[in-house]
């Protein structure tokens, strides 16, 4: 009965996981902890379906880190890319904020 509980909290993960729901995702620890400690008496069959639904939750969680350290990578390259550097008359470097994209309209 422990297996099915946990597998019914692997299908929230994942449901979670799929919405982005960061702050409900929290929440769900503590209880998916509780139900992981009753699993000794798994059987064989119980325990492939649960190595099947925590490596399904796992590639879900290792792509949304990705997805985070890909905005991450982004956001610096943009900062990087408002950064001018110039140089002055004794050749020594100076980096400079540029002046931020102005909105231009035309009728």
């Amino acid at each position: 009965m422990r297996a099915e509980a946990l597998l019914a909290l692997l299908e929230e993960e994942r449901r979670l996981l799929l919405a982005a729901d960061w702050d409900a995702l929290e929440g769900l620890w503590p209880r998916k902890a509780a139900a992981l400690g009753g699993l000794a008496g798994a059987t064989p069959a119980e325990g492939a379906r649960l190595a099947e639904g925590l490596a399904r939750n796992q590639a879900l969680l290792a792509a949304a880190a990705e997805g985070v350290r890909e905005a991450l990578r982004r956001r610096a390259a943009l900062r990087e890319a408002q950064q001018l550097v110039t140089y002055d008359a004794t050749g020594v470097r100076s980096p400079r904020e540029a002046c931020p994209p102005r909105l231009e309209r035309r009728a």
